[in-house]
C-alpha cells in the first residue's frame, strides 16, 4: 500500500496543478424526480431506499466513476491538467485520463491523483478493471480515428517495479465496433463489457466472456471462450452500458436506457440464475434522476458510488457516493398439522422465484417458524418437505413498498404410515410415540403420528393390530411393566376415539422384558431407543 501511495504521490508532485477539486462532502442530493400521474408507480415505489451524497473530487469537467484497486477509488475524469492540455474535439474538454482517490472511513473519496503514467500517455483513456491479485489490468482507450469509440486492451503489474505496467497488448476480440466498462467479475472467471458488436440487439448490449487462464494465451491478448452475449432478461433493443456483478454475486449492476427508464440511463439489477440474469428492476427514484446515471459500484453491501449527469452538480459527469437503507420485507410463516394443528419442527422450507430457481432454504423452529428476506414487486413459492407428510406449496406476491412482512402459514397433511414386512412380523412403520415422564399421557406431538396410523387403518379395514409397548431399564422391574401396561393401553384409546373399532385392536404392555439394546448400565441413547411403541399387524 505505502508504494502505491508513494507512486500517486510521485504522480501529483508531476502535475501540480492538479489539486483542483471540490471538497464540499456528505451534502445530501435529490434526484430531481416527482412522480407524475401518467409515470409507472413501479418507478417510484419498487422497494429500494437510497440517500445520495457528493463526493470530494468532482470538478467541473466530466468525472467517472470506475471501481477499486488496492483500496483506492480508480475513476477516470476529464479534468484539466495544465494550460495546454489536449482537447477531445468530439466533447470539447480535455482527454479522460485515469485517477487514484483515498477513501475515507465514511466512504468519502480525497485526493484524486494521477493513476499510471504510462496507461495515462494515452490520449483517450475509458475504463479499467483488475484482477483479484492486482497483478493484471483491463483498460479501455479510444481509437486514433474516433475519440468515442474504444477498444480493449490488457497490462501486467511488474513485478521489479510496483506502480508500472507493462505487456500492454491489444485483445483480439476488438473490432470495427466500440468495447467499453470492461469488468472482471468477483469470482475471476468472467470479464463483462458492453459493446455496439454486429451481436448486439440494440445499440450496446452487454457481453461477457470466460477469462483465459493460461498466462502465455492472455499475455497474447487471446481468448479459446467465444464472447456471449448475456444472457437473461439484461438487454433490451436501446443501451445497456456499465455492467458490474454485486460483491456476493448474485446480482449484476447496469445502466439502461431500456427496461423502465424513466430518464436517459437508469441503474438496473438482474439476479443471476442458472438460465441467465433475469428479474431485472429499476433501482427507483431514489438513486435515479431525470438524467443519466450510470457506473454503480459496490464498496460494502449497503454503500457504493454512482456517476451521473443530474442536475446540481459541479458540472458533466459527476461521481456520488450512495447507501442503501434497508427495506425489511419478509415472507414468514408457520408449518403445523392441518389436522392438529401442532407446530412441526425440523421441516425444509424452500424458497423458490418466478424463474424456478431456489433463492432461499431454511428449516422451521421448535415453534414451526420460518422467515425469509424478500424482494418486493416479485411472485415466489414456497414449498415445504418433511418426512412423514405431504409435500405443501404456496404462492406468494410481494407487492409491497417498504417494512412489510407477508404471513404465509402452511399445513402439511400427514401421509398414513407404511405398512412394513421384515423377517420376524408385519409392522406400521412410525415415529416412536412420546410419553410425558413416569406418564402414559401421550406428548401433543405424537397424536400426528396417532393418526397416520388411523388413516392407514382407514385405508386397510381388513388388518388388525397389536399394540406394544416397551420401557428401558430405569426404575424396579414391576413399575416398569405397570407403565408400559398403561402407555399401550392410552395408545389403544386414541386410536378407538378416532373411529377404530375395538375389535381390530389389543394392547400390551412388555415393560423391559424385550430390550432392544441389552445393557446395563444403558446410556441415554440406549434408553431412548428401548422406550419406544409397536404396532403390529396381525395376519389371520
Amino acid at each position: 500500500m505505502k508504494q502505491l501511495s508513494f507512486y500517486c504521490l510521485l504522480s501529483l508532485c508531476l502535475f501540480s496543478s492538479l489539486n483542483i477539486f471540490s471538497q464540499n462532502t456528505n451534502t445530501v442530493v435529490d434526484t430531481g424526480y416527482s412522480k407524475t400521474k401518467n409515470e409507472k408507480e413501479v418507478y417510484s415505489d419498487n422497494g429500494f431506499k437510497f440517500e445520495t451524497f457528493t463526493t470530494g473530487i468532482n470538478t467541473k469537467y466530466a468525472d467517472y466513476g470506475v471501481g477499486f484497486f488496492r483500496e483506492k477509488f480508480i475513476s477516470f475524469s476529464a479534468r484539466k491538467i495544465g494550460a495546454l492540455a489536449k482537447k477531445d474535439p468530439n466533447t470539447g474538454e480535455p482527454f479522460t485520463k485515469l485517477y487514484c482517490s483515498d477513501i475515507t472511513y465514511e466512504y468519502d473519496l480525497r485526493t484524486p491523483q494521477l493513476f499510471s503514467s504510462i496507461l495515462n500517455k494515452y490520449e483517450n483513456l475509458g475504463s479499467v478493471t483488475f484482477t483479484e491479485d492486482g497483478n493484471t489490468l483491463y483498460f479501455t482507450k479510444s481509437k486514433k480515428s474516433d475519440s468515442q469509440s474504444f477498444e480493449l486492451y490488457r497490462a501486467d503489474m511488474n513485478p521489479k517495479r510496483e506502480g508500472e505496467w507493462i505487456n500492454i497488448v491489444s485483445l483480439a476480440i476488438n473490432g470495427d465496433f466500440s468495447i467499453e466498462n470492461p469488468h472482471i467479475s468477483k469470482n475471476g472467471d468472467w470479464l463483462y463489457f458492453a459493446s455496439n458488436r454486429p451481436e448486439a440487439i440494440g445499440g450496446f448490449d452487454i457481453f461477457r466472456i470466460a477469462l483465459e487462464k493460461d498466462i502465455s494465451i492472455q499475455e497474447m491478448g487471446r481468448f479459446r471462450s467465444p464472447v456471449e452475449r448475456v444472457e437473461g432478461s439484461v438487454n433490451t433493443v436501446l443501451d445497456e452500458k456499465f455492467p458490474r456483478t454485486s460483491i456476493d454475486g448474485k446480482y449484476l449492476y447496469f445502466s439502461s436506457k431500456g427496461h423502465d427508464s424513466q430518464g436517459g440511463f437508469d441503474v438496473f439489477r438482474s439476479r443471476k440464475t442458472a438460465r441467465g440474469f433475469v428479474a431485472t428492476r429499476n433501482l427507483g427514484n431514489t438513486i435515479n434522476s431525470k438524467a443519466d446515471d450510470i457506473a454503480y459500484i459496490e464498496a460494502t453491501p449497503t454503500v457504493g458510488y454512482l456517476t451521473s449527469n443530474r442536475e446540481g452538480g459541479e458540472g458533466g459527469y459527476d461521481i456520488y457516493k450512495v447507501r442503501e437503507l434497508p427495506v425489511n420485507v419478509f415472507v414468514s410463516g408457520k408449518i403445523y398439522d392441518s389436522e392438529t394443528q401442532i407446530a412441526l419442527q425440523n421441516a425444509k422450507v424452500v424458497l423458490i422465484d418466478e424463474y424456478g430457481e431456489e433463492v432461499a432454504n431454511t428449516t422451521s423452529t421448535t415453534t414451526g417458524a420460518y422467515e425469509f428476506p424478500v424482494d418486493t414487486f416479485l411472485n415466489y413459492t414456497v414449498i415445504v418437505y418433511k418426512d412423514g407428510f405431504e409435500q405443501a406449496t404456496s404462492s406468494i406476491n410481494t407487492s409491497a413498498q417498504v417494512n412489510k412482512t407477508f404471513v404465509n402459514d402452511i399445513a402439511l397433511e400427514a401421509i398414513p404410515a407404511a405398512i412394513i414386512e421384515n423377517e420376524k412380523e408385519t409392522i406400521i412403520e412410525i415415529e416412536n410415540i412420546l410419553f410425558d415422564t413416569n406418564s402414559a399421557r401421550i406428548k401433543p406431538i405424537s397424536t400426528i403420528t396417532l393418526n397416520s396410523i388411523v388413516a392407514t387403518l382407514n385405508n386397510n379395514p381388513s388388518i388388525k393390530i397389536h399394540i406394544k409397548a416397551h420401557t428401558d431399564i430405569q426404575g424396579s422391574a414391576i413399575y416398569n411393566k405397570k407403565l408400559s401396561m398403561r402407555r399401550a393401553a392410552s395408545a389403544l384409546k386414541y386410536l378407538f376415539n378416532k373411529g377404530i373399532s375395538k375389535e381390530r385392536m389389543s394392547s400390551q404392555g412388555y415393560g423391559e422384558e424385550e430390550l432392544l439394546i441389552k445393557c446395563s448400565p444403558c446410556s441415554a441413547a440406549q434408553n431412548e431407543l428401548n422406550r419406544r411403541v409397536e404396532f403390529i399387524v396381525i395376519k389371520e
